[in-house]
């Protein structure tokens, strides 16, 4: 069933006499109205509007629309007030002018008569009886050029009309006057026609609108609903993924291996704190040695390399490093350089001198260890790298989704506020031109 009627109520109850034993009648106020969804309605209004055209008709033209009945009767008594004007230009015509005019005035009433008949006869063809709605317009307006026509030229000439032919002129006047009433009933006519069809347009592009944003707000959610579902699908891969990646990072191995090159980091890092501490204390006396007499290119890059970082040491033969230093401590007792307190620099130098194999020995060894459980780690750290960058990849996938679910929702809300503005207009026009009220059911969920 496309539609149907349903009723509220409101009932008001009577309360019995107590004395008279009387009581007043129930009540019921109805308020009806249609249950219709698009299609319905689309239907309905394409009824109604038939049933409009073809109500109110009379016996004589049965099943001809009652404003083309209308148009064809008003056509006919137009097309004798054409013959009533002939018959007015006949007259005209024959009347014999005053024999008190003057030769020049003879003239110009002779041609004002001429010119009045001449306009009559020339315009005043019948006008035909419209077969459809689509004519009325047409015979309206050539009905209007009729009057107009033949108005402007009795308003030129009014002076003489009335003067010398006045019963011929009021004739005239009263025929035309009828014919205006004619043609201002057929503009009403015509005007009815054109808002009526206006509105019927009107409200087949508001249905037409709202079935195109009912179609788009439906598909919109068919995709929201793929959406979802394709979200359900990242997040459960999602958590999939991170229980892998927890198992992992979870293994003993893996712990141990961490926590071991963690623990040989932390080691090495205090050692390398000690080999800087211990080269620091030479910055004084290796500045005032480059400055006073100067390194070798090859010496000052690698004391300056293993000042700057300690771990550099473990790529130093000893036998240069021990070279470099003694060139130290020979320039400070020989005297070559300069210090304050040239005793403590040499006891400086000569300690580093006797922990270099060790500081060099033991970086190699950290640095072996490292290597080592590095080593043993890469697999480890390469298998996590990959289930990274999955895990990254999936949480785009799912941003992305929700990006895209909440763009469509602000589209979907977007089109029901401007439908249900669209709705409450398509109703109020039902009302105003069929005079129905309508509850619209709009299927978007």
């Amino acid at each position: 069933m496309i539609f149907f009627r349903r009723k509220s109520r409101e009932e008001g109850n009577g309360k019995e006499g107590e004395e008279g034993g009387d009581a007043k009648p129930q009540h019921h106020i109805y308020q009806s109205y249609l249950e219709v969804n698009l299609e319905g309605l689309r239907v309905m209004i394409d009824r109604l509007n038939m049933e409009k055209e073809s109500n109110d008709t009379n016996s004589k033209d049965a099943g001809i629309p009652a404003s083309i009945s209308e148009a064809i009767q008003i056509a006919r008594r137009f097309n004798q007030h054409i013959d009533s004007l002939k018959s007015v230009s006949e007259v005209l015509k024959k009347r014999r002018v005053s024999a008190d005019a003057t030769p020049q005035l003879k003239g110009i009433i002779e041609r004002v008569r001429s010119t009045i008949a001449s306009v009559i006869d020339e315009v005043s063809r019948p006008i035909p009886e419209p077969k459809d709605i689509n004519e009325i317009a047409l015979i309206k307006e050539r009905g209007r050029r009729i009057l107009d026509r033949i108005g402007d030229v009795l308003g030129s000439h009014r002076k003489i009309l009335y003067e010398f032919f006045p019963s011929e002129a009021k004739a005239l006047k009263d025929i035309l006057m009828v014919m205006k009433s004619d043609v201002d009933t057929l503009e009403s006519i015509a005007k009815g026609i054109d808002e009526q069809i206006s509105s019927y347009s009107r409200c087949k592009d508001r249905i037409a609108r709202l079935v195109q944003m009912e179609q788009e707000i439906k598909s919109y959610g068919k995709k929201m609903s793929e959406m979802n579902d394709m979200l359900d699908a990242l997040e459960r891969k999602r958590v999939e993924i991170e229980k892998s990646r927890i198992s992992v990072s979870s293994e003993g191995e893996y712990i141990e291996l961490e926590n071991n090159l963690s623990k040989v980091k932390i080691e090495y890092d205090r050692f390398l704190a000690d080999i800087a501490r211990d080269f620091s204390r030479l910055g004084r006396v290796v500045s005032k040695y480059a400055y006073e007499i100067g390194f070798d290119r090859e010496y000052d890059v690698i004391l300056k390399a293993v000042m700057d970082k300690p771990s550099e040491l473990k790529d130093v033969r000893a036998e240069v490093m021990r070279d470099i230093l003694l060139r130290l401590s020979d320039s400070i007792r020989s005297g070559r350089l300069h210090l304050k307190n040239p005793e403590k620099d040499i006891d400086n130098i000569h300690g580093l001198m006797d922990r270099l194999e060790y500081y060099i020995d033991k970086c190699k060894e950290y640095e072996e260890m490292i290597s080592h459980y590095r080593e043993m780690i890469t697999p480890y750290w390469d298998t996590l790298k990959g289930i990274d960058a999955e895990l990254e990849s999936i949480k785009r996938d799912i941003y992305n989704v929700k990006d895209t679910i909440r763009e469509y929702n602000s589209k979907i809300s977007t089109m029901r506020s401007t439908m249900d503005a669209e709705i409450e207009r398509l109703k109020d026009d039902i009302y105003k031109i069929y005079g129905l009220k309508v509850k619209l059911n709009v299927n978007i969920d």
